[in-house]
């Protein structure tokens, strides 16, 4: 909505992360929906029961990105067209709690294993293309400004007389108060320290190490990049960080609620897509978990995670 606006990025993150542990909890919970036998005539469940993380989901990034930019252009507050994609995600979840009433045998003949790993191995993947801008400095000079190409010009490295507008553009990526081209050894160097240490983890941890990998590599690539610096300028502002408030919860911001019908279609497509990754994630840590994947608690932990 506002790149410059730091506090409301604060809130965002703080909300999802927040959001993210609570819809967690009760994935890990396996509760029985009362009445749920005299209603619909069987028993409905939430949550999977199993050891598996609920987090954001990319799928919706492009397709708030382009909602909310074509409400801006229609001299829509970017807060208000926010509100709107949030009312209008509400209403469209209903098809993946529609999906969790279909009986399990129907589910699987819709979402057979084989069309659920595909799918969560093309996000895979399209995540790895993310996680590369972020490793040459950030997914956003490194990927939306480059869409506004004459935002880049004066920032291309080469000369302009000889070259007017480069083929390869090299935006500039802020990272705390450094200021450096996209895909500098700096921050490459940064990236790899992680990689390292999540090598090592992988070859001499323990298993609780290993379970935690991913998290306490990038605890060793925040430290590294808290204690470095670049021309004296530090990799983390840590004036933001005394700046943001002590504790956050998501009533702290609103947005407001509304409805915006040209995203509804998207929306469904990717309602259907996460419900096609969900079947997959539980299917896996089903397997992973050595629990028989043709049994009917496993139908249970599908409609529950659904």
């Amino acid at each position: 909505i506002d790149f410059a606006n730091v506090e409301l990025q604060q809130y965002a993150i703080s909300a999802a992360l927040i959001t993210s542990g609570l819809c967690t909890l009760v994935n890990l919970a396996h509760w029985e929906i009362p009445l749920s036998k005299k209603l619909f005539g069987k028993r409905l469940y939430i949550g999977s029961g199993l050891l598996s993380v609920m987090g954001t989901s990319f799928t919706f990034l492009p397709i708030f990105e382009i909602a909310i930019g074509q409400m801006m252009d229609n001299d829509i507050d970017g807060t208000v067209a926010y509100g709107k994609m949030l009312g209008t995600s509400m209403v469209c979840a209903i098809l993946e709690l529609c999906f969790s009433l279909v009986p399990g045998k129907f589910i699987n003949r819709m979402f057979p294993p084989v069309v659920c790993a595909v799918t969560v191995t093309l996000i895979g993947v399209a995540l790895t293309g993310t996680g590369m801008k972020y490793w040459g400095g950030g997914v956003v000079c490194g990927d939306m400004i480059w869409k506004e190409h004459s935002q880049v010009v004066d920032l291309v490295g080469f000369d302009r007389e000889v070259y007017p507008v480069s083929a390869l553009p090299s935006a500039i990526c802020e990272n705390g108060k450094v200021k450096l081209p996209y895909g500098s050894a700096e921050y490459v160097g940064l990236g790899f320290a992680v990689l390292c240490f999540l090598v090592l983890i992988e070859l001499f941890g323990s298993t609780f190490m290993k379970n935690s990998n991913v998290i306490l590599a990038l605890l060793f690539g925040y430290m590294v990049a808290g204690v470095s610096s670049y021309d004296d300028l530090p990799y983390v502002d840590s004036a933001k960080i005394k700046a943001a408030p002590v504790v956050d919860f998501l009533w702290t911001e609103w947005f407001g609620i509304g409805f915006y019908g040209p995203a509804v279609v998207p929306l469904l497509v990717a309602y259907t897509v996460t419900t096609v990754e969900t079947i997959g994630d539980v299917t896996a840590t089903h397997e992973v978990s050595e629990l028989d994947v043709k049994s009917k608690q496993y139908t249970r932990r599908i409609q529950g995670s659904l």
